[in-house]
């Protein structure tokens, strides 16, 4: 039945359908441009109750039915979360022919299974291990080349298991400090961990002070990363911009490039490619494209959506890309008043060279 009910998806939407989850087990919806049931796979029937020729709206949120009606009328894709029977659904909305199909997938994919979780582990032990010979290393080019090559390696493990395992919103170590101080220090560190080339000038516009509830080891990740983008597509002739801007209602940090430009088409793929199944022929691949799904982006945007955010894309006049990181204005009863340390990416080497140790 399954391999009968996939068989008759479009090739182009079965593509991007298998960029966001394999087929085992999926939960598929096909719906015509009237929001009726055409068909949909074992798995979806099971979950939803419904059958074809009944309306799928009558099922799902006003924000799902208006994500469905704009991928209907404009042959976008658009991803929202849902939730069914107690349970919390990323819902990927894809073109297909005149109507949409929907794939609800559920977000416990992204945890790590048991192969992983051994990987991680053992790669931290022995991760520290390599940092310790390194700094036995005589010669001190090749001393500072390993630590660099050490970190890199210590930070792609440090975010893949803050993406895998994230805390809480409740459980972070929230209170008030500057957001326009964090933009400025963040740009001066940019530059200060790129002594080896040039680079492209950062400006950075904000008020004298913006004072937020955040947790700033946190919003500093996320604005190192921000910036190590900017700073990897920008030549040295381009300029870089940091703009933070608050409504009442959210904080917005804008940290514009002068690269080719991100494709708002992909946006979305880069930003839940590292949970979903990819094999390694398919990734490297895109690898040999420049566009593998990498862990950067996905790491701002959770810790955007900790802070009651998201991080969103547009095009920057005269050329490049604009991202803007928003947080929203979390309430006061949210403060740690007993000034914790922070709890995660406390590991014993200075923030700043681990988040910049991929430049140069």
């Amino acid at each position: 039945m399954a391999d009968t009910f996939f068989s008759q998806i479009d090739e182009n939407t079965l593509r991007e359908l298998l960029a966001r989850t394999g087929l085992r087990d999926a939960a598929v919806v096909i719906v015509s441009s009237t929001l009726h049931i055409e068909n949909s796979s074992d798995a979806a029937s099971r979950l939803t109750g419904l059958h074809p020729l009944e309306r799928i709206d009558q099922l799902l949120s006003e924000q799902a039915v208006a994500a469905l009606r704009d991928c209907i009328a404009g042959h976008t894709s658009h991803a929202v979360y849902e939730e069914l029977d107690g349970l919390e659904y990323r819902l990927e909305i894809l073109p297909h022919r005149d109507g949409a199909l929907l794939a609800f997938v559920r977000d416990d994919r992204a945890s790590y299974d048991g192969t992983l979780r051994v990987l991680h582990a053992k790669g931290t032990q022995y991760l520290g291990s390599l940092l310790a010979d390194a700094a036995q290393v005589d010669d001190p080019v090749l001393a500072a080349h390993l630590r660099r090559q050490c970190l890199r390696l210590h930070r792609l493990l440090m975010h893949s298991d803050f993406l895998h395992d994230p805390p809480l919103t409740e459980q972070l170590r929230l209170y008030h400090d500057d957001l326009a101080e964090l933009c400025r220090d963040a740009a001066e560190q940019a530059a200060a961990h790129s002594p080896t080339r040039s680079i492209a000038p950062i400006t950075v516009h904000a008020d004298e002070s913006c004072i937020a509830l955040i947790e700033p080891q946190l919003i500093r990740t996320a604005l190192y990363n921000l910036l190590a983008n900017a700073l990897h597509v920008t030549p040295p002739d381009g300029d870089i911009t940091v703009s933070l801007y608050d409504d009442g209602v959210f904080y917005t940090i804008t940290v514009a490039d002068r690269g080719p430009g991100l494709d708002a088409a992909r946006f979305e793929a880069l930003l839940s490619g590292w949970q979903m199944p990819v094999p390694l022929e398919d990734y490297l691949a895109l690898a040999r494209q420049g566009t593998p799904p990498g862990l950067g982006l996905p790491l701002i945007q959770r810790i955007a959506q900790l802070h009651g955010g998201s991080l969103l894309l547009s095009p920057r006049v005269g050329g490049g890309s604009q991202l803007h990181f928003t947080i929203a204005h979390l309430p006061e009863s949210l403060a740690d008043h007993n000034l914790h340390a922070p709890m995660i990416l406390e590991d014993g080497y200075p923030l700043e060279e681990v988040e910049f140790s991929v430049l140069g």
